[in-house]
């Protein structure tokens, strides 16, 4: 497509282009202020009749491949300054692009601000109206960019907000962001000379007496002294409380007291811009929505920041018994504290007295407790109100809490009591279900036209490969016709020739050189070899047997080196290497051989022995080579075997595409030694891999494969986007390999499971004691996120029986014994699958962390809990799993902890437990 510059666009396009492209910007903003009536009314015809999409395609690098940084900014001012030159106030306001304009240089913001001020005040006012409006629920970047253009008008011309419905949620937004810091960019000399740059942090714009657009920095030391220099933020301000979440944006101004919305009211309180009743009124009319949880930190903090009288909490008790009952701990804890300096009805402390105790904070039953023991003594309720509160205290979860309610109301308290947990219910079964795993389904070829794009997920996933056998069908005995379509498709992406002659000898190369040169762009691209690199290295086709062989060559030069060397398999690992050859294999036969030895036929990756040996006898029918790694990868997915079908594999005398020849090197002697060897079996840790056949028959694949490093983790790191994906895809029998790489893994689902949309628990091999390791340390991880998707996985995999209760005890010790101060998330992730009816998987576990506590010199926080919880669960154990045989040291560790001489709560709630157990007189 024609460039821009290249176009016979109007004079003044033309010339904004000129001037922008030379960096000339006091000429241009002269120019756009005040340009030839007739050259503006020539632009304004032909942005109407097409010129407006012509400027928008000049930034679509789909339309003119790569574009540069330069010419991104440069083309970008010319549609910015042609849009507001020749628009009218509501088109120009509809047609810039606010949210690419989040990211404009502060000197074109002064330069479009200048010309929004040469349009004149009726222009503006229409403008800013029309934008503010137009973009009412815009996200962060539009909404805060909206306001760094408008907000410089609206004070300039003195336009008024209040009339603008959407004002305080945007005004909010660019606030967080002034406040925050971020609205800031660091100029250069040039641009400094020109224009004053102090050191500050935030970047704000305003317009000077003469109608000129000048910097406004954030110098102020408060969020206060930043709202003085606004003269629409206090009456903004209030106006935000009567919007729904529409102060949630100013949660997140800034940690230091000065910089909150409650320090903020305070001063306009100090100063009597704001009167006291007419803040609690806005607070009421906030609180009486369900606004979200910034919002809600806001009022909060408003509220410990400006608490109101007692006589205005009195009129509002129950709208704060309900805020105190439903919301966050965070906003319910201070409405707490105000009501209980407030004077309260028998009736209100009592609703409070439920709310509070029905809730899991103990910092609000203990602030509560306090002051019903001042009640107590004081008495100015009677005693009926007073019983109803202890009453209410006796059912907390809190034991110290219960206690002290039974020794205040001098005796025990009535509770309501569950029934006890029914065994049967709760405790497995013991029987396996295997997970039903699908077959792998080859799609339907269309032969007309090439594929659409991979959209697919970074990691590798069996729709990944299902692309790849797609392409090599689609392009057999065709690949000339489509070649020069994909070659369009990735033009931009591929430019193999440069720098492929340095890679020639790169498998001589001295081992001592310390920096290696650069590759090529498409060489590094090969370190990530998913769908779209394998075929935008076929469609250069550049990328024949020479190529995959300097390739080859590259990346076990790469794996024989010390990691941290510069070169972009410095930090892969032998088994990407296996994937990264075989993709390579398969872009140099495309065209030629239409299948993939190792496409799975199931979805959790496993190839079945009789689908390889039917493929490799239309290869020897068809007169096609196979490609080394492609039938190493099909081997080790294959999985363990059984010795005696190596009788029924065929002679198969099919030969590798590239290498010596010979008898060895024949597939079918290869696959009848392979499975006459059992097959692949995961190694013991820290142990070399031993194969059924030797690597020599495989002279691409890198013999550090059989490093005791590979299957460790320890040694060189290795790194990458491949990490998250490797054992699923090259060795699906190990799932264990994922946690011995990484202890503490983010990502596992392409591990044991099989990614969204499929069944967890399917993976082909089974879990090992590394993979229960990582089930206990993300299950006691401090993200939500971790807990909640390895608890959804760890349920899935005791669905399946495929849960070892002695490697998740065995884990869960030593993770206790190593200083690990996660017990009680621990401890509540296991009790929830307990209660999913696994409590045969997570029971050992439980007795196992308990014995390990008693033996610690200082019980670990969360033992109570523990103990708490296998109190509720003791009478769901089966009674053949009650007997001293299987209980023996955990009934010595519940006598151990109760027999201690203290009023904890752990000893309080040992003392409960062993009383359950009757280990008490």
């Amino acid at each position: 497509m024609t460039g821009p510059e290249g176009r016979g666009d109007p004079p003044l396009v033309q010339e904004i282009r000129r001037l922008a492209t030379a960096e000339d910007w006091i000429a241009l903003r002269e120019y756009i202020k005040a340009p030839p009536p007739a050259h503006l009314a020539e632009t304004r015809t032909w942005f109407a009749k097409g010129g407006r999409t012509l400027l928008t395609q000049d930034l679509d690098f789909r339309l003119h491949g790569v574009i540069s940084l330069v010419d991104s900014r440069s083309r970008s001012i010319v549609r910015e300054m042609v849009t507001v030159a020749v628009s009218a106030p509501a088109d120009a306001a509809r047609f810039l692009p606010w949210r690419a304009m989040a990211w404009n240089r502060n000197v074109h913001i002064l330069m479009l601000l200048d010309v929004l001020v040469s349009k004149g005040d009726d222009w503006c006012r229409r403008f800013v109206a029309a934008a503010i409006s137009g973009n009412a629920r815009a996200g962060k970047e539009s909404a805060t960019t909206v306001i760094r253009y408008c907000l410089p008008l609206i004070l300039h011309f003195g336009v008024a907000t209040e009339k603008f419905e959407a004002y305080p949620r945007l005004w909010a937004f660019y606030y967080r962001e002034l406040a925050a810091g971020r609205l800031h960019e660091v100029w250069s000399d040039e641009i400094a000379a020109d224009f004053e740059y102090p050191g500050w942090s935030g970047l704000g714009f305003r317009i000077d007496p003469a109608g000129r657009a000048v910097v406004f920095p954030k110098m102020q030391k408060s969020l206060l002294e930043l709202w003085d220099q606004d003269l629409t933020a206090a009456n903004t301000l209030l106006r935000c409380f009567d919007l729904p979440d529409a102060l949630g944006p100013l949660a997140k101004v800034g940690t230091p007291k000065e910089w909150t919305v409650g320090a903020a009211i305070r001063g306009y309180l100090n100063r009597g811009t704001f009167l006291s009743e007419e803040v609690f009124g806005k607070l009421r009319t906030a609180l009486a929505r369900d606004d979200g949880l910034p919002t809600q930190r806001v009022l909060a903090d408003v509220l410990k920041s400006c608490p109101p009288s007692p006589g205005e909490v009195a009129a509002s008790i129950p709208l704060l018994l309900s805020t105190v009952a439903t919301a966050p701990g965070f906003l319910s804890f201070p409405v707490l504290g105000l009501l209980v300096q407030s004077p309260m009805g028998g009736g209100d402390l009592c609703d409070l007295s439920v709310a509070v105790f029905g809730r899991p904070e103990k910092k609000a039953q203990e602030l509560l407790v306090r002051h019903l023991k001042s009640l107590q003594a004081s008495q100015p309720y009677d005693g009926d109100v007073l019983a109803a509160c202890w009453e209410a205290a006796a059912g907390s979860a809190d034991l110290l809490v219960r206690a002290t309610a039974e020794e205040m109301a001098g005796g025990p308290l009535a509770t309501d009591l569950e029934e006890p947990l029914d065994a049967a219910s709760l405790w497995g079964t013991g029987v396996r279900q295997p997970p039903e795993i699908p077959r792998y389904v080859a799609q339907e070829v269309d032969s007309k036209n090439p594929l659409p794009r991979w959209t697919g997920p970074r990691e590798h996933s069996v729709a990944e490969e299902q692309y790849i056998d797609r392409f090599l069908r689609t392009v057999y005995r065709r690949a000339p016709n489509v070649r020069d379509w994909y070659r369009q498709r990735f033009a931009a992406q591929t430019g193999y020739a440069d720098g492929f002659e340095r890679y020639r000898a790169l498998a001589g190369a001295p081992t001592s050189w310390r920096r290696w040169p650069d590759p090529p762009t498409s060489w590094r691209r090969w370190a990530s070899p998913g769908p779209e690199v394998a075929l935008a290295m076929w469609a250069s086709g550049e990328h024949d047997l020479t190529a995959h062989r300097d390739l080859t060559a590259l990346v076990r030069a790469s794996l024989s080196r010390p990691s941290g060397t510069d070169d972009p398999f410095g930090s892969a690992s032998p088994l990407a290497a296996i994937h990264i050859l075989r993709q390579s294999e398969l872009m140099v036969q495309a065209g030629t051989v239409p299948y993939s030895l190792a496409t799975p036929s199931y979805d959790n990756f496993r190839v079945e022995l009789g689908r390889l040996v039917s493929l490799l006898q239309l290869f020897e029918r068809e007169g096609w080579a196979y490609g080394e790694a492609d039938l190493f990868q099909a081997l080790l997915r294959l999985g363990p075997m059984d010795a005696g079908l190596a009788a029924e594999v065929p002679e198969l005398p099919v030969l590798p595409f590239d290498g010596p020849d010979g008898q060895e090197r024949h597939a079918g002697q290869i696959l009848r030694e392979w499975v006459g060897g059992g097959g692949f079996k995961p190694p013991p840790v820290e142990a070399p891999l031993a194969l059924p056949v030797s690597l020599e028959r495989f002279p691409s694949v890198p013999p550090e494969l059989l490093s005791p490093e590979v299957w460790s983790g320890s040694g060189r790191g290795h790194l990458g986007t491949w990490l998250a994906c490797e054992a699923s895809a090259v060795v699906p029998f190990w799932p264990d390999l994922g946690a011995v790489w990484l202890g503490r893994r983010v990502v596992y689902g392409g591990l044991v499971a099989l990614g969204e949309g499929g069944p967890a628990g399917a993976t082909a091999g089974e879990l090992g004691q590394l993979t229960h390791d990582w089930f206990i340390a993300m299950l006691a991880s401090h993200r939500p996120y971790d807990r909640s998707s390895t608890l959804e996985t760890v349920l899935e995999m005791a669905a399946r029986r495929q849960l070892s209760a002695e490697y998740l005890a065995l884990a869960a010790r030593n993770r206790l014994e190593a200083g690990d101060h996660s017990l009680g998330r621990l401890v509540r992730a296991m009790a929830l699958v307990a209660y999913e009816g696994h409590l045969d998987c997570v029971w050992p576990a439980l007795t196992a962390l308990v014995v390990a506590s008693s033996k610690q010199p200082r019980l670990p926080a969360g033992t109570s809990e523990l103990l708490a919880t296998c109190m509720e669960l003791w009478e769901s154990i089966p009674a053949n799993h009650r007997t001293t045989a299987t209980t023996a040291a955990f009934t010595v560790a519940v006598r151990t902890l109760a027999g201690a001489k203290t009023a904890t709560k752990t000893g309080l709630e040992a003392k409960r437990l062993a009383s359950r157990m009757g280990l008490t007189s």
